[in-house]
């Protein structure tokens, strides 16, 4: 499984997670959602993605159950809501995502979106001392610009900022124009989430090239190439960036193996000018 660095850590972490969003959500897809994030791991997808508002709670649930009995073998991500970030609504958030998860740290907690409601600077407290107790590892947040990455970085002071959680695929390609380069010197991992689009009622409903349209057409005829599904070209894509690392949600084991097997090749130039042309950089980023 291709590694990459967390920030400028020596954590290296897979190019490729397991996104967790809708999880939990029906009490009779448990069995299911287990059972895939245990194949995922087996395959080397041990970066497991999940946060407190994800079906209330559920998701991180479901996780806690999967990684039961092997959680040295995980890297452990969640988040904490907006409304939750005041200094001790952190704390306590994060005490209750532990609970939930049957763990006794978090390898990663994230600011699942800036707040209206509380200062970055009372968040970040609320992060440095979970760092200090032990209960978290590294900081991140998630769909934060480049001025509200700066505060962060700044009210941290020692700790490392390691991670921007946003949006990234083929059709929101915004943050390549700065906040992807920014990142990139400032030692800051970029998590991509939703690499295959969104659904009907996120962000516009922007989702992956339907059958028969011609930025399909071009995506199936570069994997035909490959041999590797349109879906697979995507993913190789996304992972093009060296500071970036994805986080599909997969909840089944044939989802899993395909991206698996979008790793250990390389779309060649002609083909990156292709994607290129019909997926231009033009449509701004959610997190802008």
């Amino acid at each position: 499984m291709l590694q990459r660095k967390l920030g400028n850590t020596e954590v290296r972490i897979p190019a490729i997670g397991q996104g967790t969003w809708k999880f939990g959500e029906e009490e009779g897809s448990a069995k299911q959602e287990i059972e895939a994030l245990l194949f995922g791991i087996e395959h080397g997808l041990t970066l497991i993605d999940t946060a407190e508002d994800y079906a209330s709670g559920g998701s991180e649930r479901v996780v806690g159950q999967a990684i039961a009995g092997m959680r040295d073998e995980v890297f452990l991500v969640t988040k904490v809501a907006a409304r939750n970030c005041s200094y001790q609504g952190v704390l306590d958030a994060a005490e209750a995502s532990l609970d939930r998860l049957k763990t006794g740290h978090i390898d990663l907690y994230l600011q699942h979106w800036p707040s209206e409601q509380h200062e970055v600077s009372e968040t970040m407290a609320g992060m440095a001392e979970l760092v200090k107790r032990g209960m978290i590892k590294h900081v991140g947040v998630s769909n934060f610009s480049i001025a509200l990455l700066r505060e962060a970085q700044r009210c941290l002071g020692d700790i490392p900022l390691v991670c921007n959680q946003v949006p990234y695929h083929l059709n929101d390609r915004g943050i390549e124009r700065d906040s992807l380069p920014y990142c990139g010197e400032a030692g800051i991992t970029v998590m991509g989430y939703s690499p295959f689009g969104y659904a009907p009622h996120v962000f516009g409903g922007v989702g992956f090239p339907e059958a028969g349209s011609e930025q399909r057409r071009v995506l199936d005829a570069i994997g035909a190439k490959y041999g590797k599904t349109a879906f697979q070209v995507a993913l190789n894509w996304v992972l093009r960036q060296d500071n970036l690392v994805t986080i599909p949600k997969a909840a089944s084991r044939t989802h899993i193996k395909d991206n698996v097997d979008s790793l250990g090749w390389e779309l060649d130039g002609d083909d990156l000018a292709r994607i290129e042309a019909n997926f231009p950089v033009d449509r701004p980023s959610p997190a802008e």
